[in-house]
């Protein structure tokens, strides 16, 4: 039997993230009886329990969190001043299967040209400005928007 899922928004308009936490702190303190102080854990900021630096750095890792994920779409879009860009991913075991894109730019050639290479490639923000950086190459009159463009899709899927 599959779970619902549903967009908390469709279910209750103006509804934020701060709300959600808020009510999920609430409900956890009520079930376990009790009022705690959250504790910001973070690379700079670990606790002293055993093993937990070694957790937390194979749980932070690319090969966690999307070399062993479940296949998964991401769509990126963005206006440019040269031009709209829709970017479509469908993402495997961490490499993109398919890549699409469509743009209302008056060349599109390059973004033609980085679908293409894009298809196999891993969904990691380095790998995929790397692939961008590439085109400069090929279109070396479209440096700008390409590197526009690069800084814009690493920055999407850091």
């Amino acid at each position: 039997m599959r779970g619902r899922v549903a967009n908390l928004v469709e279910l209750l308009p103006g509804i934020t993230h701060q709300q959600v936490c808020e009510a999920i702190q609430e409900a956890f303190f009520a079930h376990y009886g009790e009022r705690v102080e959250a504790e910001v854990i973070s690379p700079e900021k670990m606790p002293g329990l055993p093993n937990f630096a070694a957790t937390f750095a194979r749980q932070s890792s690319w090969e966690w969190n999307f070399g062993q994920a479940p296949a998964f779409s991401h769509l990126l879009d963005e206006r440019f001043t040269w031009g709209g860009v829709e970017l479509h991913f469908d993402v495997e075991k961490g490499h993109i299967t398919r890549t699409q894109i469509f743009t209302d730019s008056l060349n599109p050639a390059p973004l033609e040209a980085l679908a293409a290479r894009l298809q196999g490639c891993l969904y990691r923000a380095d790998m995929l400005q790397k692939e961008c950086d590439a085109l400069l190459v090929d279109f070396p009159e479209q440096e700008k928007a390409l590197r526009e463009l690069s800084a814009w899709i690493a920055g999407a899927v850091r």
